[in-house]
């Protein structure tokens, strides 16, 4: 049998209760929940666990720790949209593997990069390491 951390969550006298797998994720569950309803009047989150005993928390700032990171998506910061912006602007509107045009055939292009972020973080905001491609032809190259 699979222990699970059951966390009961109150505002006034209405109570709900959630199971969760971890304590790690309890609590993380407790801070978005507590956060959410921080303008409710008389909210409060417990739980039981055997390593740490009873435990309940009225404010989301007692569990900072377990606040969700912020997403850096990099496809969304001002240093890829002005590096992308500059490749559509100075380049030809042409699939760079299937030689499509925008004008000739309708299709939308991507800015690509050439070699994968994954492996070479150092070149996504190289300029030299970007391709212009269509949609299918870098769906393509994903597969590979």
């Amino acid at each position: 049998m699979q222990f699970t951390v059951q966390v009961t969550f109150r505002i006034g006298s209405r109570c709900r209760s959630r199971h969760y797998q971890t304590e790690f994720s309890a609590k993380r569950g407790i801070y978005k929940w507590l956060e959410k309803n921080q303008h409710q009047p008389d909210i409060s989150a417990s739980y039981f666990s055997p390593d740490s005993g009873h435990q309940t928390f009225q404010q989301f700032e007692q569990l900072s720790e377990y606040a969700p990171k912020p997403v850096d998506n990099f496809y969304l910061s001002r240093a890829w949209l002005d590096l992308r912006h500059e490749v559509l602007s100075s380049r030809e509107h042409r699939c760079n593997l299937c030689h499509r045009s925008v004008a000739e055939h309708g299709i939308a292009l991507e800015v690509d990069h050439i070699l994968p972020r994954s492996r070479y973080p150092e070149l996504a905001l190289d300029i030299n390491n970007l391709q212009i491609l269509c949609y299918e032809c870098n769906r393509g190259k994903r597969d590979k």
